[in-house]
């Protein structure tokens, strides 16, 4: 008989409030609340976990074969479903998915993703295709009518997402130098970035990871979720300069130019002889209509280079307009 360790279950739950951004946590405490018959409880770390855990897929899937070794095959499918779409690399996710299926008398969608899975390597001659072969021939038997097959995950994007895993700068080389990405580098990207938030999740001190995701997630249009990583980047390394010139770019796409000169201040402050910083500061604050500060910034221009045309006409300018406007440069 299964005897409660009390104790344990006390250390278990205190790694959920220390770190509860780990999804370690809350599968443990769910997975030990669950031996011991307290299911519910069980389902509540985990609902927890689904809000608080980053990457939330293990949540996902310990969530949804609760909820199927229950009889809610409804809830069970909708959780394993989730897991399987945010890591599509996992065969375990997608194998468990489809033996739910089939215990839910969904047939043909058991046997699509059991397709998946053999396709991708899974369990070999000895296990899954064997229930494949099962699969299809009762379908076959019944004359079921074949379902629209679910989107699958292109076997370059698996490839994808374990080569990044293993080595994350990749991910940067991954993004195309010209033009919007069409929708095969999209898969792609999302690949790669279904890694990093996996590398990041595990190792939540790397600000690279961040940066990393930051590049892609702007890449494939998410303004706010790339100003996110590259702000916590920054809150992990202040001095990462190339993650403040990244927020400096995220900002303006957004429309937020005074976040935008923020942060190049800072650029300018951990890198004084960029002159392109310096530059670029000059702009934004000049559309700003900070007249005064943009013809600072174009000076520190002219600091590193006496020659820089732009520097020169902005200050000339800069200072005209204020003499205009009865003040002094």
């Amino acid at each position: 008989m299964w005897r409660h360790d009390y104790e344990k279950e006390a250390v278990l739950r205190q790694r959920m409030r220390s770190d509860p951004a780990h999804p370690g946590a809350y599968t443990k405490v769910g997975a030990w609340l669950a031996r011991a018959g307290r299911m519910a409880q069980a389902r509540e770390a985990l609902q927890t976990g689904l809000a608080a855990a980053r990457p939330a897929s293990r949540v996902h899937h310990l969530l949804g074969l609760l909820f199927a070794s229950a009889g809610d095959y409804e809830a069970g499918l909708r959780h394993l479903e989730r897991a399987a779409t945010q890591e599509p690399a996992r065969l375990e996710f997608l194998r468990d998915l489809a033996l739910a299926q089939g215990a839910a008398g969904r047939t043909v969608s058991s046997l699509e993703s059991l397709r998946q899975v053999v396709a991708m390597g899974g369990d070999g001659p000895s296990g899954l295709e064997w229930l494949l072969r099962i699969g299809e021939r009762a379908v076959a038997e019944s004359g079921a009518r074949a379902e629209r097959r679910p989107p699958q995950s292109p076997r370059r994007a698996v490839m994808i997402e374990r080569v990044v895993s293993r080595e994350p700068e990749v991910a940067e080389a991954l993004i195309p130098r010209k033009g919007s990405p069409g929708s095969g580098e999209r898969e792609t990207l999302r690949a790669a970035r279904r890694a990093l938030a996996r590398l990041a999740a595990r190792n939540p001190s790397y600000p690279d990871l961040y940066f990393g995701l930051g590049l892609v997630a702007e890449e494939l249009g998410e303004t706010d979720h790339a100003i996110q990583a590259a702000e916590h980047a920054l809150a992990l390394n202040p001095r990462y300069v190339e993650a403040c010139l990244l927020a400096v770019r995220l900002y303006e796409k957004r429309g937020d130019p005074v976040q935008a000169a923020a942060r190049c201040r800072q650029a300018t402050v951990l890198r004084p002889k960029w002159i392109d910083a310096h530059l670029r500061l000059g702009r934004l604050l000049r559309d700003q209509g900070l007249r005064r500060e943009a013809a600072e910034a174009y000076r520190g221009a002219l600091g590193i280079d006496g020659n820089c045309q732009e520097a020169r006409d902005e200050v000339k300018a800069l200072e005209a307009a204020l003499v205009a406007e009865g003040g002094a440069a």
